[in-house]
């Protein structure tokens, strides 16, 4: 039987997470424009290149945080429908409520006795949520076998981090919205601290979401069709292992310098526009060879 590949992009999740991603990354960097702003505010509130930064940044999380959360709980109701097991893992639902499920907001997931420990609930707010009704039924972890669950712990915590950090941006927005009403954006220090400490959720939160996605997956890598243990790979433990090794210390590496070089980047206030070259200094080609073009001040010379 051939492979449809249209049918596994343009799958049912496809349109939500496409969303939901894009928002993301734009979420991310409006955070670090928004940290790095914040930074040199604290400085130098006149700095008008550090304002416009803030400024901007701030627009972006006031506008765009709350339509990631309506665009989240879309891809949730998705989700719900593509992959019930995900959510009921995401909202540590191991029982099934006939008459309403609880919002879960913290617990101690315990996968072997499969309940929630000294959870923290909101009654009936889960099936509002995702069911906008309080008083509907939700399915869960037991309406399927154990083998079928996926590892609930990473994934109830992982959930919870995106969400948290969300509703900070939100908040983050909001004050900033506050601040533009009050004519204090640029002298409200504790929400230019408040911006600075948001600087690397985006980034946190991303990745949360990619380990609720994957992990909310298992077993299977193709939900309801292949199930991890048969799309393992072949290869034995030691050689895994040891690729795994060189990846990590390899990307580590990479990471840590180039964490680096961003924050020296960071570190010098903004300028208006890139100094110009002293005079003299010529001017390298773009090629790899270490030749200098001609200096665009002269006229050429004919050769011989």
């Amino acid at each position: 039987m051939p492979l449809d590949w249209w049918a596994v992009v343009f799958n049912p999740s496809f349109p939500f997470r496409l969303v939901h991603m894009v928002l993301a990354a734009y979420l991310t960097t409006a955070l670090v424009v928004g940290a790095v702003g914040a930074r040199h505010l604290l400085r130098d509130r006149a700095n008008p290149a550090a304002r416009t930064m803030f400024s901007m940044a701030m627009w972006m999380a006031a506008l765009v945080a709350p339509v990631q959360i309506l665009a989240g709980d879309a891809h949730g109701l998705n989700t719900l429908e593509h992959q019930p097991a995900k959510v009921m893992a995401m909202e540590g639902h191991y029982q099934s409520h006939p008459d309403g499920a609880p919002l879960v907001l913290f617990g101690l997931p315990d996968q072997e006795a499969a309940t929630i420990r000294y959870a923290v609930e909101i009654p009936k707010l889960s099936s509002l949520v995702l069911k906008h009704s309080l008083h509907a039924p939700l399915a869960g972890l037991d309406s399927l076998p154990r083998t079928d669950w996926p590892p609930v712990p990473i994934v109830f915590w992982s959930f919870r981090v995106m969400v948290g950090l969300g509703m900070l941006m939100l908040l983050l927005g909001a004050l900033s919205l506050v601040a533009r009403w009050r004519g204090t954006l640029y002298r409200w220090r504790p929400l230019h601290r408040f911006a600075l400490a948001m600087g690397p959720a985006g980034f946190v939160a991303v990745v949360a979401g990619w380990i609720t996605t994957e992990v909310g997956r298992q077993p299977y890598t193709v939900f309801g069709l292949l199930r991890t243990t048969q799309s393992a790979s072949p290869l034995r433990g030691p050689a895994v292992a040891a690729s795994l090794t060189a990846f990590v210390v390899i990307y580590l590496s990479v990471f840590a310098m180039g964490v680096l070089y961003i924050l020296r980047l960071m570190a010098k206030p903004p300028q208006a526009g890139e100094p110009e070259l002293e005079p003299g200094i010529p001017i390298r080609t773009a090629g790899i060879t270490p030749a200098t073009a001609v200096d665009p001040d002269r006229h050429l010379q004919p050769i011989g």
